[in-house]
């Protein structure tokens, strides 16, 4: 499914939530390796804001370091298979968690604040909320994950489709993530390569080097907040390659501020 496909499919199913039609939210959550991502590719920083950029309060470091995070899951396929990377190279992560992925997936959550990465939220039901709905995405999902950790869950938060808004962004606020929505600066594009290993939206040369493209994206830009998405199978096989190629080159991995 292709960037306009997929924002429409959203849209649609906002919608359908706002007319009130009987489907539940939980029908609508990513499943593992679905052609879907948050990217919204294309769609440069500035005009994508809020949903997509860096917020400065977040005071990361610059050039040399990369954050990653992880979209969508938890996945029993392969949640932990990326953990496992992690723990061998050190590296820690945020893992925004989808709502609606939340039952019968609690001890992988519970193991991922266990094992020292951030458990993020994702927002309740991975659709563009509209401003009624958002709210109650908000908080159901922010409650659900501190009954899970039976503590706080660190309030930071990403927008599905990376789709904020002014008006949503003081509702995180109020809510408690005090940095509103968290975006990314190297989009890997795992949801685009999929399962048959091909991406069209990237140069000629990367179109089926998944690993290639990633690490040529790290060396441009040189640091920031990287999107994954823990659904997917070709980030869960290829993770190892991308982080050690990075070391290599000698970027460092850091840890989004626990708010």
């Amino acid at each position: 499914m292709r960037p306009t496909a997929r924002l429409l499919r959203a849209l649609t199913l906002g919608l359908g939530l706002t007319l009130g039609c009987t489907a539940d939210p939980e029908d609508f959550v990513h499943e593992d390796d679905a052609e879907e991502g948050d990217s919204q590719y294309g769609v440069s920083e500035a005009a994508a804001a809020p949903g997509v950029r860096v917020p400065a309060s977040l005071a990361l470091q610059g050039r040399g370091t990369f954050y990653l995070t992880f979209d969508d899951g938890p996945s029993a396929r392969y949640t932990r298979r990326i953990m496992e990377v992690l723990a061998r190279h050190e590296a820690p992560a945020t893992f925004f968690f989808s709502g609606a992925n939340i039952a019968g997936n609690e001890p992988i959550i519970r193991e991922v604040h266990a094992a020292g990465h951030r458990v993020a939220s994702h927002q309740w039901s991975h659709v563009i909320a509209t401003s009624t709905q958002f709210t109650g995405f908000v908080t159901r999902e922010r409650d659900a994950l501190d009954r899970v950790l039976g503590a706080p869950h660190p309030r930071l938060f990403r927008y599905p489709y990376g789709a904020g808004s002014t008006a949503k962004e003081t509702v995180l606020r109020a809510s408690g993530y005090p940095d509103g929505g968290i975006g990314w600066n190297v989009d890997t594009l795992d949801w685009c390569f999929g399962s048959d290993a091909y991406c069209d939206k990237v140069p000629t040369a990367y179109r089926r080097d998944y690993v290639g493209w990633v690490v040529s994206e790290a060396r441009r830009l040189g640091g920031g907040v990287m999107l994954f998405h823990d659904i997917q199978g070709i980030t869960a096989s290829n993770l190892d390659a991308i982080l050690t190629r990075m070391e290599g080159l000698g970027y460092h991995f850091g840890a989004l501020p626990s708010r």
